[in-house]
């Protein structure tokens, strides 16, 4: 009786883990969350490079603990791991990684903010197409995203 309790309790752990780690897809309004986010960023951003996962920053000091906090909320109700932001004399570029969990066999899925030009030579209409059609080991496509600056982007490596 004692190991079937014992069994119990452990598949139950087992399964919330799992439901609780299952890759989910960004909800329908995810790029006015990240618009929300790259502003919170942009608030922080003192011209170096910042990072905000759910476990740790870089720069690990000197951010304002409250507004992590607030961002790393925002990223968890959008199905983002990660966000980041770096800005040059001509560009701004934030990445925000899709939480895919323990899925190693997903593409690594992201939503590119870039101000400039810098991905050009990776865009195509459709990211799903062009990867049915894709020849190379190692890839990387970007699409257009209905918002002006912002793209979703595959890639394999």
């Amino acid at each position: 009786m004692r190991k079937r309790v014992i069994g119990g309790v452990v598949l139950l752990l087992v399964s919330s883990l799992l439901a609780y780690l299952w890759p989910r897809q960004p909800p329908d309004d995810v790029l006015v969350r990240m618009q929300e986010i790259l502003s919170e960023l942009e608030e922080m951003y003192d011209g170096r490079y910042i990072r905000v996962m759910p476990f740790f920053t870089k720069p690990n000091n000197g951010l304002n603990g409250e507004k992590v906090k607030l961002i790393r909320r925002k990223l968890r109700e959008a199905g983002i791991n990660s966000a980041s932001l770096s800005c040059s004399e001509r560009r701004c570029l934030s990445i925000y990684s899709i939480n895919r969990s323990f899925n190693i066999f997903l593409n690594y899925r992201y939503y590119v903010y870039e101000s400039g030009d810098l991905l050009e030579e990776v865009i195509v209409d459709n990211v799903e197409k062009a990867i049915e059609e894709n020849t190379k080991v190692h890839y990387a496509f970007c699409e257009r995203t209905e918002a002006e600056h912002w793209f979703y982007c595959e890639n394999n490596h």
